[in-house]
């Protein structure tokens, strides 16, 4: 297949692209080309199935059998200091090999704007043959992508759900499964990396110096009075033992706020997400839970925390960069961390303090119980079975490139044992081994690289910890990157240990529901944001959060909650 010219022109044009656009339609011309798609793409599909009856998979390599077939790809850059293409990765080849296809990646460098790259090549009409994005992001979600001749929904075609068994048998295995990748009339078309062990998602929490708690001989802090009165003696007592009781910062965050995010559980919030109340299981926000008491609470008690010198006064405007170097300067005593974290942080400490290196620990927490009486996690992964809204869809443009049936075998090998084992570890005896008891082992190709780092050089020959793709994650080979010492080890069971009565499945909305909710939720927000953080620094006062309550009331959120938990019992009773 010939990469079409138009899309070519498009590509190069999103490079210097800098204003918003239309994610559904955009000009008339466009939203003609789209519905012209949609009523040529039906007597297509419907030629293309008896030329594909006789062609369903019954194995699952097909190297050397037939002509390659070559489809486009539309996706994030691959963004690693050894590699930068997917096509140059061992398991895109081996893929390739197996499946006698070709793939031609196309799409932004990673880091760039995608969701508006994305967009541009949607409203021109002229589509890749497969295309990776959030789909909530598309004016209406998948439902208006594929009413709109854009998406193929797979499901309604015998054909080609015949070419996909095994993706179609675990929908019929597995309730959770299909409740997380189906639209509410049962369609699946999104492909998406999907879950085996949920404990794979315990990446994200806290952490904490136990090398500070053991100088002062304080234990681990397990309440949120308890936290505070560790936070305090870091301010006063030379936690650190360098000698200067003044250099500590006992807490600190960056401008992403994640450990205000995974603070406020303990008050029985979630910042700025619907979640279920935990004491009435309806819909709620954490303005509107109990009222606004625990809001108000939580924002009086973060703001006393740093009118006592025990939050980083540059949190609100540091980026991750700011405050990692904090980290490894020795001077902060508590922030959010991912599994990844302790490892690097551990020895960039070790580096820069030698005389303590054996001491150093950060020590990886089960959530803190604060007035809401559990210990709950901010981290939806630890209840999600697959990224639902975020995948890859095949287009009508694959209809009529006849490239439809190969992208579909693909994807149903990518999701068999074969050959989610080829994505997350490469190839036997190059990138990994089997040891006596049939556990994968990296090679020394992988974990000795002379130039670069293991969890860089990885990426040249799989893909174990990053989802994205239609695959199954594999927890062991994730846990082989992100859980491989010690304090990683502990701190991935102890974020595991959390209570997940305040998490949400991921939801897909209609376009209808998705236009109301964004509608008054995109106002509540900003009202939120301009005054939580203006509080907790001092700005603004405590007495101010009661005129804001009653404007996010009148700006409608119980409406916006009301459509959010008719989303959630549709999600309950497919």
């Amino acid at each position: 297949m010939k990469v079409r010219g138009k899309l070519l022109a498009l590509l190069l044009t999103t490079a210097v692209v800098t204003g918003g656009c239309a994610s559904k339609g955009g000009s008339s011309s466009e939203g003609s080309s789209a519905a012209t798609q949609k009523t040529s793409s039906t007597a297509e599909t419907t030629a293309a199935q008896a030329e594909s009856e006789s062609s369903a998979s019954e194995g699952s390599d097909q190297s050397g059998q037939g002509e390659v077939t070559t489809f486009t790809y539309y996706r994030p850059g691959l963004n690693r200091n050894n590699i930068t293409s997917y096509s140059d990765t061992l398991w895109v080849q081996e893929l390739e090999k197996k499946m006698n296809v070709k793939i031609e990646f196309m799409g932004p460098a990673s880091g760039d704007d995608y969701n508006q790259a994305v967009n541009i090549v949607l409203a021109s009409g002229d589509y890749p043959d497969a295309v990776y994005m959030n789909w909530n992001n598309y004016n209406g979600g998948l439902r208006a992508a594929i009413d709109d001749g854009i998406v193929v929904d797979v499901s309604a075609n015998e054909t080609y759900k015949s070419l996909m068994p095994t993706w179609f048998g675990d929908l019929d295995e597995n309730e959770n499964l299909r409740r997380a990748v189906t639209l509410d009339d049962g369609t699946s078309a999104l492909f998406c990396h999907i879950e085996n062990n949920l404990k794979r998602g315990a990446y994200a929490g806290y952490g904490i110096r136990k090398d500070w708690l053991d100088n002062l001989g304080l234990q681990v802090p397990t309440t949120v009075d308890e936290l505070y009165n560790v936070l305090s003696k870091f301010k006063t007592e030379d936690a650190n033992g360098n000698g200067d009781n003044t250099d500590e910062i006992p807490m600190s965050d960056d401008s992403d706020h994640n450990l205000i995010s995974y603070l406020a559980p303990a008050w029985g919030l979630r910042v700025n997400t619907p979640y279920l109340d935990p004491d009435t299981q309806k819909m709620t926000y954490w303005t509107q839970y109990k009222d606004g008491e625990a809001f108000t609470d939580f924002l009086t008690t973060l703001h006393q925390w740093y009118e006592e010198g025990l939050i980083d006064p540059e949190f609100a405007s540091q980026d991750s960069s700011a405050k990692e170097a904090k980290i490894t300067n020795d001077q902060v005593g508590f922030t959010f961390a991912w599994t990844g974290n302790y490892a690097t942080w551990t020895d960039a400490l070790a580096e820069n303090f030698p005389s303590i290196a054996d001491k150093i620990d950060i020590y990886g927490m089960v959530p803190v119980v604060g007035p809401a009486g559990k210990a709950y996690t901010a981290n939806d992964a630890h209840v999600r079975y697959a990224a639902s809204n975020e995948g890859t869809c095949v287009t009508s443009s694959s209809v009529k490139d006849g490239t439809i049936e190969a992208i579909l075998k693909l994807f149903d090998y990518m999701y068999t044992d074969e050959g989610s084992e080829i994505i997350n570890w490469g190839e036997e005896g190059v990138s990994y081994t089997k040891d006596a008891d049939g556990k994968n082992q990296w090679t020394d190709a992988v974990t000795n690289d002379s130039e670069y780092s293991f969890s860089d050089k990885v990426f040249e020959y799989a893909l174990p910890t990053w989802g994205g793709f239609p695959k199954v994650m594999s927890y062991d080979a994730w846990a082989s990157i992100e859980a491989t010492t010690a304090s990683q080890q502990q701190a991935h069971e102890n974020y595991w240990k959390a209570d997940t009565g305040l998490l949400m499945p991921p939801l897909m909305m209609n376009q209808s529901e998705a236009e109301e909710y964004n509608q008054i939720m995109t106002d509540v927000n900003t009202a939120i944001s301009e005054l939580y953080l203006s509080v907790i620094l001092g700005t603004k006062s405590v007495d101010d959060i009661p005129a804001l309550l009653q404007q996010v009331d009148d700006m409608g959120i119980n409406r916006a909650m009301e459509i959010y938990q008719g989303v959630y019992d549709r999600y309950i009773s497919k």
